[in-house]
């Protein structure tokens, strides 16, 4: 169980003025600011307030409270050697608070993977609006990672990992060998899903062909792009995230940018 702070019943009111606007779904919480700025301290007694800042995403100012209110409840100290130069440092009860606030860090963040391969599976549902039973996943990075692994979720068979870049093709990804968009077409797959964000129209213009055969093109942006009579294009747009959001709590480290 998290250790209470001596004097500070509610850091959200504490600090009722937050951080810099973060073009974010999910804002930093006050217990996150203060976590931020404990283990900058903890890992350099010489960082200044404007490295604080930028490293933990809040105003100069913002800092300066922060770094005031962890010394009054004596979470941490500073030394003043000149009127330039000071130091920070955790006191034993900071370094304690630190510990509790990473461990409480790690396990909503854990459960926050787990929310988002379930979020992820439902909007590959939404967008497919048919059963899928084989499909290749189209990119190699960090969405391609979570969509394998939402997948492993369901009944899907992932047929195998395809990449336009010669440089992965043959590499390794999730235990299977990245292989060139040009076999797909051998595999017979129910639908192709592009999880890489960077390039997107480019990717689907590259995979045409493969919506002439009946071969569905999911697009995790938003539009899932298929070819239906006359050889038209027919995009279906994807369900309200609204409709397929999950039903877990919002973690308390972090909170909702809906404000």
């Amino acid at each position: 169980m998290l250790r209470p702070i001596p004097g500070v019943k509610n850091w959200e009111r504490a600090y009722p003025m937050q951080k810099k606007d973060l073009p974010s779904l999910y804002l930093q919480s006050p217990k996150l600011n203060q976590l931020n700025i404990l283990r900058e301290i903890a890992a350099d007694a010489h960082v200044t307030q404007a490295e604080l800042a930028g490293r933990c995403s809040l105003s100069v100012a913002m800092v300066n409270n922060y770094l005031k209110e962890l010394c009054r409840i004596g979470l941490m100290e500073y030394h003043r050697r000149t009127i330039k130069s000071v130091t920070y440092h955790l006191t034993p009860a900071g370094s304690v608070q630190l510990d509790a606030l990473q461990r409480e860090l790690m396990r909503e963040m854990a459960e926050m993977y787990v929310a988002s391969k379930e979020q992820v599976l439902a909007r590959i549902t939404s967008l497919a609006q048919t059963d899928l039973h084989r499909v290749i996943l189209f990119g190699s990075g960090h969405t391609a990672q979570l969509v394998f692994h939402a997948l492993e979720l369901s009944n899907v068979n992932i047929l195998g990992i395809c990449d336009d870049d010669l440089d992965l093709i043959g590499n390794d990804f999730c235990g299977r060998e990245v292989m060139s968009p040009s076999q797909v077409r051998f595999l017979s797959p129910d639908a192709v899903i592009v999880a890489r964000a960077p390039q997107t129209e480019e990717v689907c213009r590259s995979l045409e062909s493969l919506a002439d055969r009946g071969i569905k093109i999911i697009r995790l942006d938003g539009q899932s792009v298929s070819r239906g009579a006359g050889n038209q294009a027919a995009v279906e747009q994807a369900v309200p995230s609204s409709e397929i959001a999950g039903k877990r709590p919002v973690s308390s480290v972090f909170r909702s940018g809906n404000r």
